[in-house]
């Protein structure tokens, strides 16, 4: 037995590590956090408009971006399409994309590591930390847009560096549609695929690990699956232009898209905001915090603090390794370097930068935290005191995360100010009961009620929403039989003498 397992150790460590993964995130899902978020209902919403009519909120036919609360990008919403298509509009097909996609990384980021550092320790070493990361773990319990950037950037790393490592040319020109997906997950992209492209580029042809011939039909490839996204940012980025249909492909213009006042170059003060740009960017790598509920819990950070010291160790490791081995191939750590300073690089231009926008960091320092922790076993004097003692603080850590964050920080999320304070539940519960007029206080500043009602409507009950106090306190005073009243909390004008049921934030009312 003792001999079997040495022999297999890999794969049943592997196997330990997926199943830790997996059960972690699909614990008591979708329901782990039983509110919705606004940009996840927003989400949710296109999808069910494309799957019936594909056409968005705004009649345009499969749009590329879509305007939501200022922009927003479409991989999710159309894999959302899909699942809404086979699963109907629950809150199970809205968080189904993310779930498999976040599960599927957990394979894609093994066989990426074991290839980039040819090393099988240091793979399993990173998907250990992946697999209990806070930070993988929040992004996979609810249905976000530009949590799917890391991920995809994360495959057409895995593809590219494959059709590299093997010299199959037609794998590289696969990896550049991979890319090119990456623009339509998260605007941020813009500012990293390119430039790693070309960086690299520049390097494989200096080392003759490709030809000029090859990196035309790489650019072809990228180009042709990305220029309708490269347009629509030109557009919108410039101020200039006007919405182009294709086919059934619409190119949008937005006159009031604002996604791009997020960055460095349109604002105010370049100057001052670039030197606050740099702060917050030593913040978040540092502490490992935004403050936000739906994306950390401040005292584990997304990849635990301990992990950011293993990270520069292995930072270290990587390039002296690099500079003390010229003559061997080093694409691997280059790639890996490139990544990183790249990912610094648009931390920087992203102003005041959070988890969720610093997000094609975090895989590399989990690979570099991975290659930090190998690196110092290697050297060190009392390894199997390193070994269990490494292994004993990520355990603590991640079974004290996970108490937490199946208890308490629940709690805290659902009462932040982005999710949806019981008008899901609200919604759910009502469309149980025997009425068929559904009346709905919409004079929250915002108008976030319209998304939630549209998302889960019942289409045998009518929905009328009440945007003015005078209309409320009407409806309060001549409610009918047939009739329910859903009011918010915050105004304070639902005193009536009918039934009344409160859920979160809001209260039903019905004779």
């Amino acid at each position: 037995m003792k001999k079997i397992i040495k022999k297999n150790y890999v794969t049943i460590i592997f196997i330990i590590l997926i199943v830790i993964g997996i059960g972690v995130r699909v614990y008591k899902f979708p329901n782990t956090i039983p509110e919705m978020n606004i940009d996840e209902i927003m989400t949710a919403v296109y999808a069910r408009e494309i799957a019936e009519t594909g056409k968005d909120l705004l009649g345009l036919s499969f749009p590329v971006y879509l305007l939501g609360w200022g922009g927003q990008s479409v991989v999710l919403v159309y894999l959302m399409t899909i699942s809404v298509k086979v699963f109907g509009y629950t809150l199970f097909a809205v968080r189904l994309p993310t779930l498999i996609v976040s599960i599927i990384s957990l394979f894609v980021f093994y066989d990426f590591v074991k290839k980039i550092t040819n090393n099988k320790k240091i793979a399993l070493i990173g998907l250990g930390l992946l697999a209990i990361s806070p930070w993988h773990i929040m992004q996979s319990l609810f249905a976000w847009d530009c949590n799917m950037f890391p991920h995809f950037l994360l495959f057409a790393m895995d593809i590219f560096y494959t059709g590299i490592l093997k010299n199959k040319k037609a794998i590289i020109y696969l990896s550049m549609a991979f890319f090119a997906i990456t623009l339509y997950c998260y605007g941020i992209a813009i500012y990293f695929v390119p430039f790693f492209l070309l960086i690299t580029a520049i390097y494989l042809v200096r080392k003759k690990k490709i030809k000029a011939r090859d990196l035309i039909i790489c650019m072809v490839v990228f180009l042709l699956f990305a220029w309708p996204i490269i347009i629509t940012f030109a557009m919108n980025g410039l101020r200039i232009g006007q919405t182009i249909e294709i086919f059934n492909i619409t190119i949008p213009y937005y006159e009031s898209l604002t996604r791009t006042t997020d960055m460095l170059f349109f604002s105010e003060n370049v100057g001052v905001q670039f030197i606050k740009n740099i702060a917050y960017l030593l913040s978040m790598i540092v502490f490992q915090s935004d403050n936000i509920e739906w994306n950390v819990i401040p005292m584990f950070g997304t990849i635990y603090h301990i992990s950011i010291v293993f990270a520069i160790l292995g930072i270290i490791f990587k390039i002296k390794k690099i500079k003390q081995s010229k003559k061997e191939d080093n694409t691997g750590g280059f790639i890996l370097i490139t990544w990183i300073i790249l990912s610094l690089f648009t931390g920087i231009l992203i102003n005041e930068t959070t988890i969720n926008r610093l997000n094609s960091i975090w895989y590399v320092l989990i690979i570099f935290s991975a290659i930090g922790i190998y690196e110092i076993y290697q050297v060190i004097k009392y390894k199997k005191l390193y070994k269990y003692g490494v292994i004993t603080v990520y355990a603590i850590l991640f079974i004290t995360f996970s108490i937490l964050l199946y208890t308490y920080h629940v709690e805290k999320i659902n009462l932040s100010s982005c999710f949806s304070k019981g008008f899901y539940q609200t919604l759910t519960y009502i469309n149980v009961l025997d009425k068929k007029e559904i009346y709905y206080d919409n004079r929250e500043p915002r108008g976030n009620l319209d998304f939630y009602v549209t998302l889960n409507k019942d289409e045998n009950k009518e929905y009328i929403k009440l945007n003015e106090t005078d209309e409320v306190q009407n409806k309060l005073i001549n409610l009918e039989d047939d009739d329910i009243l859903v009011v918010n909390k915050i105004y304070k004008d639902y005193d009536s003498e009918y039934i009344k049921h409160v859920i979160g934030n809001f209260v039903i009312i019905y004779k």
